[in-house]
């Protein structure tokens, strides 16, 4: 599975390209169409060897691959626009010049015949009432992501009672169900509001982690207004250790709060509007558009290249478990994923079938170890089942260790801005992992220092720093113990 709303948690870059991408589609198709009528009958439309042998078999390939690539050099915005006013004059206008230097090109190089402008013409103006219908289209497939809340993504409202109602008939899709999942009301304390707003609210002082867990919540919208500039400041450092992407809102003309409040908390320069409101994000993640597109389908590619490879060593490794202390072989436990969200884990069963605490992490020669339980373990071996909850989605090969649901509540008490390590999809093996912070971690501060690399990673992703992580994994399995 793709995460879908991940890929348009920023922007909606990722449609844009798809929309450029199906646009060449369909110009291809309307000039393969075109080539093949001008000499034959509709019914030949399928024989290809036609298209091949026809004068503008090349014609259309190069205005094919010129319109791929304008999107890199004439493309302005990073959010789909549907009006048809910026389709033809942006959109269209971009086609038809590509299309004319295709003509130029070909008239000066390749002796395009005279007796060609007819069909030329023509062909573009095919291409055209294509692309006019494409737009149409592409304009109801981004109403649908939308309106199912998939280019949206489930908020949490921190703001005064007012906007908060506003906001959820703002916000609502086509089941009449508002994006806005839950709420903390700041002007109007401990009082049950949920018969009039139809949504839970709740105040700072209750257990956020879990309301945010609870409802898969993945922004916190949090609004400044004149009576909250310096508390505002104090709450917003206390969401900022939680791994969600955090916008404050104004209303438009007051523009002065942000200039207030950037003076206390690092706050982005650029804004986006939205029903008369401003948004400013703090805490954007780096895991979105197509970057995570890449990720996610190189993620898929890889995890099934090395199930084949290793087959080989973990059939064996089954039945050693299987010998020594029978079925199961394969051990499952909670763990805290992308945005705190719990998931299954897969691993081989290394620890032998006794009642003890399954929180207790595994030390060096650790009594309830199989013995063939250590040779896996020193390996690694045991962790290769994941690559199943990487086929799934719930892991990538590369990412912060997942830690047990217990571990993570422990550790964001006792280690400051814990939690933000969950700012993407945990891996299988991590930038901490190559590092040599492999295994149990005994004492906080080693805990601690695997956080600072975890944290490193992500605030620097780049899918040449996985590749660079996945090279260096093979020497750190052999350099570093794992108990």
């Amino acid at each position: 599975m793709i995460n879908l709303e991940k890929l348009f948690q920023k922007d909606d870059e990722i449609y844009v390209a798809f929309s450029h991408f199906s646009q060449s589609i369909i110009i291809f198709i309307s000039l393969y169409v075109a080539s093949i009528v001008k000499e034959n009958v509709i019914l030949e439309l399928f024989i290809f060897n036609l298209f091949l042998t026809s004068d503008f078999f090349y014609f259309t390939l190069a205005v094919f691959f010129l319109h791929i690539f304008s999107f890199y050099f004439f493309k302005k915005h990073k959010n789909y626009i549907k009006t048809f006013y910026y389709f033809c004059f942006y959109e269209l206008k971009t086609f038809i010049l590509s299309y004319v230097l295709n003509i130029l090109i070909f008239l000066i190089f390749f002796n395009l015949k005279i007796d060609n402008w007819l069909w030329l013409f023509n062909s573009l103006v095919f291409c055209i009432i294509n692309l006019f219908l494409l737009k149409i289209i592409n304009n109801q497939i981004y109403k649908y992501l939308i309106i199912n809340n998939i280019i949206q993504r489930n908020v949490i409202l921190i703001a005064n009672f007012s906007t908060i109602k506003n906001f959820i008939e703002l916000y609502k899709n086509k089941n009449k169900k508002s994006l806005i999942k839950c709420c903390i009301i700041k002007d109007k304390i401990n009082s049950d509001y949920f018969n009039e707003l139809k949504i839970p609210s709740f105040n700072f002082n209750d257990n956020f982690f879990d309301i945010l867990n609870y409802h898969y919540i993945g922004q916190i919208w949090y609004e400044l207004d004149d009576q909250s500039t310096d508390n505002s400041k104090i709450k917003v450092e206390e969401l900022l250790k939680f791994p969600f992407d955090i916008k404050v809102f104004i209303k438009e003309g007051n523009e002065n709060l942000i200039r207030n409040f950037s003076d206390k908390i690092n706050i982005a320069s650029t804004f986006e509007r939205r029903k008369n409101y401003l948004f400013y994000s703090l805490n954007n993640s780096r895991f979105t558009g197509l970057p995570l597109l890449i990720k996610f389908f190189l993620d898929k590619i890889f995890s099934i290249i090395i199930i084949i490879i290793t087959l080989p060593i973990m059939i064996p490794s089954i039945i050693l478990i299987i010998i020594e202390d029978g079925f199961p072989f394969i051990f499952t436990q909670q763990r805290t994923g992308w945005d705190g969200r719990k998931f299954k884990i897969y691993k081989l069963r290394t620890l032998k079938k006794e009642n003890f605490d399954k929180t207790q992490q595994v030390i060096h020669d650790d009594k309830r170890l199989l013995f063939f339980g250590k040779l896996i373990r020193r390996l690694s071996i045991d962790e290769l089942p994941q690559l199943y909850n990487v086929l799934i989605g719930d892991m990538s090969i590369v990412g912060p260790r997942p830690h047990m649901i217990e571990h993570s509540k422990k550790y964001s008490n006792i280690i400051q801005n814990f939690l933000t390590r969950h700012k993407c999809n945990p891996g299988i093996t991590g930038w901490a992992q190559v590092h040599g912070f492999r295994g149990a971690t005994p004492d906080d501060m080693l805990m601690k220092k695997r956080m600072d690399y975890d944290i490193w990673y992500l605030k620097n992703w780049s899918l040449s720093l996985d590749f660079l992580i996945m090279l260096k994994t093979f020497y750190a399995i052999l350099k570093y113990k794992a108990d």
